[in-house]
């Protein structure tokens, strides 16, 4: 029913955290993301606020601070961010696949990344970066800044889960990652952060 594909990224220069530190925009982060209709076994947001802070491992609280989640192994990357990448380059490249009805759909329903956890290979991040941004508040437009951790050259190993039924091919895959290797990974993508290069292999 599935094939599988090993890929790798090798970052070519650095890749940026998206994981905010302190457990009040964990909070935020989660609300925004929560769907309209509340499940009604649903996990109340501030004990997942909580769990998400003891991922990050934040030693104190940090205003506008993007980190990666940690466990004891070291830093990782999850695998639902990957998935997320996949079907944002798909839309991108449909239009080269006319063939191929509904893309973007058919690519998210049938292309899974199996690995939860993709491990980053460090520690502790190999720096930060401070950033001024521009926010809209009630007062209006505002300067603030952010903090980015972000590590060097890093490979992100993963397996990829793809439903055999002959509609998404390696083909379609490959322009997924071409694509996706000139757009970038996590934050920081304007400022070029985030490109790889990739290898793609079937297991």
């Amino acid at each position: 029913m599935w094939k599988r594909y090993e890929v790798e990224l090798s970052m070519e220069g650095r890749f940026a955290a998206s994981v905010p530190k302190t457990h009040d925009e964990i909070a935020k982060m989660l609300e925004h993301r929560m769907p309209g209709k509340k499940p009604e076994n649903a996990v109340p947001i501030d004990e997942l606020a909580e769990q998400v802070t003891a991922e990050v491992a934040a030693e104190e609280p940090e205003v506008g601070w993007a980190t990666f989640k940690r466990d004891d192994n070291g830093l990782y990357y999850e695998g639902r961010c990957v998935r997320g990448h996949i079907k944002d380059c798909a839309q991108q490249v449909s239009s080269f696949f006319p063939e191929t009805k509904a893309f973007k759909s058919k690519v998210a329903n049938k292309v899974y990344v199996e690995t939860d956890k993709i491990p980053i290979a460090k520690d502790a991040p190999d720096g930060w970066e401070q950033r001024f941004i521009q926010v809209m508040t009630r007062q209006g437009p505002r300067s603030t800044y952010k903090f980015i951790d972000y590590v060097d050259g890093v490979k992100l190993t993963f397996t990829l889960r793809v439903l055999d039924d002959g509609v998404i091919s390696e083909d379609i895959l490959r322009a997924i990652f071409d694509y996706g290797s000139v757009h970038g990974l996590g934050q920081e993508r304007s400022q070029g952060w985030g490109r790889y290069s990739y290898s793609m292999t079937e297991v």
